[in-house]
């Protein structure tokens, strides 16, 4: 591979964003502005998105916060590092020394996907334990269903260039057009190939409407749809000839597709014969179709069943025999970081990524310091009063931010962090197998640091036998000597990752069962959370207005008949009791059951219910609210 060289000033860095993008980027300061723009030697991200691209405005930003904070009644005042670290350093040495090392948590998400973030775990090693979360906000209901579907590989994935040579794309409602904006050139290439791309979703997403085909599907019944089309496959022995002898179990998995009844699939499905046979003859004529499930498709409490039957589907279609027919969801991008590095402690306590608040509030010993980092649970997670309250119960809260969130109001005490372009590091992609040594761009702003550097200066604080200096060497050594890593342009690696469907050792363990989805409660419409195309997750400080205007999108029908127009100011109640105000807009493409929003709205995740699916992961999907429309104001 041809190595590009690097001039101008210009330093390779890679957007941290919980994406799987990973976008290269090149970056220089000119006239004391941070300039950005793709890197072309990689393949995978040859254009910045508008997330991306605003990072060169937000390390400027006026909002940011640049000195520790800490909490005076209702006020904030600025503090020294000095004056922070001591009162962080005495609160926890209080809780240890009082409740044991367990009295400490620490909440961390995915709002920095960088390496050394995976170091802070050293720091509770040290200290002997502490609380933590298990589970995932974002993608672990339906990793835990294909880690069992792949007898514990993990998650499966397909190469982006296989994708782009596939006789077809099939995407399970994934909105990549908002959410991958790097696959969009890998359809293209499909499509100048001859094949096609089509999409099932609950509706007309903007990579819907830019697919050959679309076919609207019930929220939650792709795993029917999916177990349909695997009994048309069987029945007319179209299935691919080889899967047999990789599944583990075919007998049963067989037994249990006879035992199904096709018209109940269908209903669950949401669809109509005529449209499932569609989709059939559609998979038939552009084999091999890679199928790309969604994010949204797996929040549901079965979430982890609607990947197994997808994934069961790829399996009879030929993706052991031929790997662009595969499943392709995500894979894990810190697959290079080094393991063995520190020793982590064994004396953990979890809670689950959605349930924490409750069992928080009544956990013997009790949480005294909360430590957060990566994260603002109080606009992402479910249950937004319950995780208020949490944090509230809590005697002193940390947090670790670049804006004043909602969760850092909540806070104590706030450290001011370091943005990626401030910062060396690695950082691995789950949408590609480049790996990227991010150079510094720029100073950090006023005394901000990044969290290793703040846990680093904890540890020493507290005594604790934990050199964080070192061990960031450490680890940048041993990313750097990894022999997998080949550099493909200043500080650009790329790696032959495993693939799944590639290695003859691969075996499946196919579905023996089917799930009974939650039905819809009386007089209610299911709503599901959609992401925008403008910000991640609720990272959305420095987002453009426009985009965060509370609106619910209703099916047309419904708001005919209940004399709702567009605009209309509503009140949108939840089955869990909550309120919120928001304004009507009508989306015709939307069964008669449904409602969306876009997730990350200020007050939305009041609306979701705290609920624990397979891996533990967040079924943002089971919210189901009632609609009453208000007078004008």
């Amino acid at each position: 591979m041809e190595r590009h060289s690097i001039t101008d000033g210009w330093k390779t860095t890679a957007c941290p964003y919980d994406c799987p993008g990973t976008c290269s980027m090149l970056a220089r300061v000119r006239d004391g502005k941070v300039e950005l723009r793709a890197n072309p030697a990689n393949r995978r991200s040859r254009f910045l998105c508008a997330k991306g691209l605003r990072f060169a405005k937000r390390i400027e930003d006026p909002r940011r916060l640049l000195h520790p904070r800490r909490r005076r009644g209702s006020d904030w005042v600025d503090i020294s590092w000095d004056e922070a670290l001591y009162l962080w350093a005495e609160k926890i040495s209080g809780a240890v020394k009082r409740y044991g090392p367990l009295s400490v948590m620490s909440f961390a998400s995915a709002g920095s996907m960088t390496f050394s973030k995976q170091l802070i775990p050293a720091f509770y090693g040290a200290l002997g334990g502490f609380t933590a979360t298990k589970g995932s906000l974002c993608s672990s209901i339906g990793s835990a269903g294909l880690k069992e579907s792949t007898c514990g590989f993990g998650v499966p994935y397909v190469p982006p260039e296989d994708i782009s040579t596939a006789g077809g794309a099939l995407l399970w409602g994934r909105n990549s057009s908002h959410t991958q904006p790097q696959l969009t050139p890998c359809l293209e290439a499909l499509r100048r190939g001859g094949g096609e791309t089509a999409c099932v979703e609950v509706r007309l997403s903007a990579t819907a409407a830019r697919c050959d085909r679309f076919w609207r599907i019930a929220p939650g019944g792709d795993w029917a749809l999916a177990a349909w089309l695997c009994r048309r496959l069987v029945e007319e022995e179209k299935d691919s000839s080889g899967w047999r002898a990789r599944a583990v179990n075919p007998g049963a998995f067989l037994n249990t597709l006879a035992g199904m009844d096709k018209e109940r699939l269908l209903i669950q499905a949401g669809l109509s014969e005529d449209a499932a046979e569609e989709i059939y003859r559609w998979l038939l004529a552009h084999s091999p179709t890679t199928h790309i499930p969604a994010y949204g498709a797996q929040r549901y409490l079965h979430g982890d069943m609607q990947f197994r039957w997808i994934f069961a589907l790829a399996v009879l279609c030929g993706g052991f025999s031929n790997a662009r027919a595969g499943l392709s969801f995500s894979k894990d991008e810190g697959a290079v970081f080094p393991e063995g590095l520190f020793e982590a402690s064994s004396n953990v306590r979890r809670f689950g990524v959605t349930t924490w608040p409750a069992e928080l509030m009544r956990a013997e010993p009790p949480v005294r310091v909360l430590n957060i980092y990566c994260a603002n649970p109080a606009q992402q997670s479910p249950d937004t009063r319950l995780v208020e309250a949490a944090i509230g119960s809590v005697d002193f809260k940390v947090c670790s931010e670049v804006f004043m969130t909602r969760t850092a109001e909540l806070c104590d005490l706030v450290l001011p962090a370091s943005i990626f372009l401030e910062e060396e590091d690695w950082i691995g992609g789950y949408g590609h197998s480049y790996v990227s040594h991010n150079e510094r761009v720029a100073a950090p702003r006023g005394e901000c640091r990044s969290d290793w550097e703040a846990y680093g200066a904890l540890a020493r604080r507290l005594g604790l036998d934990l050199d964080m200096e070192a061990l960031f060497s450490r680890m940048n050594m041993a990313v750097a000597a990894d022999k997998r890593l080949r550099e493909v342009s200043k500080n650009l690696y790329l790696w032959d990752e495993p693939c799944y469907w590639r290695l003859p050792a691969s075996r499946a363990l196919l579905p023996e069962a089917a799930p009974r989805p939650l039905k819809i409660p009386a007089g209610c419409l299911r709503l599901v959370t959609v992401h925008s195309d403008l910000y991640i997750n609720g990272q959305n400080v420095d987002a453009p207005a426009k985009c965060l205007e509370a609106v619910i999108n209703l099916p047309e029908n419904f708001c005919l008949a209940r004399g709702i127009a567009e605009g209309d100011r509503l009140n949108v109640a939840s089955v869990n009791g909550a309120e919120i105000i928001m304004r009507a807009a009508l989306d015709r493409t939307l069964a008669a059951d449904t409602a969306w929003a876009m997730q990350g709205l200020p007050g939305l995740n009041a609306l979701t219910a705290a609920q624990e699916a397979p891996g533990r992961g967040a079924p943002y999907a089971e919210c189901f609210v009632k609609i009453e429309k208000l007078s004008s104001m």
